[in-house]
């Protein structure tokens, strides 16, 4: 069996940024379908793709090491997050054709750890009664035992309205929701002093986090072994972080206590598997990052079935509305817990007729005409 074609899809559905598929087709007429990582380049994801199609077409599908170490090493220089999603979109769309040559699940073909997977969901809001609005009828409908928030001024000046809006956040929220139900933060890796770091986590101790994602920009490894040490708040990692080489450097400094790296971005299930493998000897756990679409959400699922150090799995439900209709099956949430299917690879396949009626969108993770945009100094927030 010999790789034939590699086709991208770029379409925007309910979420502010695009949803970006690929398909990859054997000469035996099975094909694969794997997602990138929204890293913003849209377009330029699909030119990486046709650029590297060179050393894909033509290769056995089954073999998914020699094809992603081809893609990651055969360039100059060290890939950045552009390659390494489209090594992770290759990688995914090959252990899709692999499950469907075994005729097995991707999870049955590595062996189940457990039989459903723990989910948690976003809860952003103003505050804390904004965000447990959003969050109580998700609680009541999917059954959600654990949350993410977020506080929008961390980050910006002044600092003490910030630590202010935290503590409000976690208050509010422990309060109402009581002590067993987790509740986490993304900071959002807008903070570049880890003594502000500090001061941000210290603030929230008190409410037990079940996490503080990317409290820190994720240049400065040493800066992330700084704010951990003498916190009782497990610290974890974001997207930001995705090449085993960093992970492997964060586990040895003793720096993160949780690893959320994507999936669509850390090499796809060869390169999480690896990564979770370093972490166990730890005693660390992973979270995978997981906020975008129902196919995504479908692959981390597998991904959590049959990989032991994995905690909850972000997850906002794609039940309803455009999201549903991207895919021919999407995964539901009961009490808290999602299932994959016993259908072979994935268990779906993309709606490409549904596809082609959605246009690509050009976006920005920041609104610059919006103040909260910009610093005290004027200069555009980096995030």
């Amino acid at each position: 069996m010999k790789i034939t074609k590699l086709t991208t899809y770029s379409v925007h559905a309910n979420q502010f940024r695009n949803f970006n598929y690929l398909r990859i087709d054997t000469d035996e007429g099975i094909h694969g379908i794997g997602e990138f990582f929204c890293v913003g380049a849209d377009q330029c994801i699909r030119d990486m793709t046709d650029y590297v199609s060179e050393w894909v077409l033509g290769q056995d599908p089954l073999d998914r090491e020699r094809i992603q170490k081809r893609i990651l090493n055969y360039s100059r220089f060290p890939g950045g997050s552009v390659l390494h999603t489209v090594a992770s979109a290759i990688d995914l769309a090959l252990w899709d054709i692999a499950g469907k040559i075994a005729g097995l699940p991707v999870y049955k073909m590595l062996g189940a750890v457990r039989d459903k997977v723990p989910v948690y969901c976003h809860a952003y809001g103003k505050n804390s009664k904004d965000a447990l609005d959003k969050l109580m009828p998700r609680v009541e409908k999917y059954g959600y035992k654990a949350c993410k928030n977020m506080v929008s001024s961390i980050g910006y000046f002044p600092t003490g309205q910030a630590e202010n809006n935290l503590i409000e956040m976690f208050s509010g929220m422990r309060k109402k929701l009581g002590d067993n139900f987790e509740i986490g933060i993304d900071m959002l890796s807008k903070i570049y002093s880890p003594a502000e770091a500090k001061r941000c986590i210290k603030s929230i101790e008190p409410f037990r986090p079940f996490f503080v994602e990317e409290p820190i920009r994720p240049e400065n490894m040493e800066n992330w072994s700084e704010i951990s040490g003498g916190s009782t708040v497990p610290i974890a990692t974001g997207e930001q972080i995705f090449t085993i080489y960093d992970y492997e450097r964060l586990l040895r400094l003793h720096a993160v206590d949780i690893l959320q790296p994507d999936i669509l971005l850390a090499g796809g299930f060869t390169g999480l598997r690896k990564i979770a493998d370093l972490a166990e000897p730890s005693f660390r756990v992973l979270s995978p990052h997981n906020p975008l679409s129902p196919l995504a959400n479908c692959i981390n699922v597998h991904f959590c079935m049959c990989t032991y150090n994995t905690t909850f799995l972000e997850n906002e439900p794609r039940e309803e509305g455009m999201d549903a209709e991207l895919c021919t099956e999407v995964l539901h949430v009961h009490d808290g817990f999602i299932q994959p299917t016993d259908k072979p690879g994935w268990g779906m396949d993309l709606n490409y007729d549904f596809l082609k009626t959605l246009e690509p969108i050009v976006w920005s993770r920041v609104d610059l005409s919006k103040p909260a945009a910009y610093t005290m100094s004027g200069a555009p927030h980096i995030m």
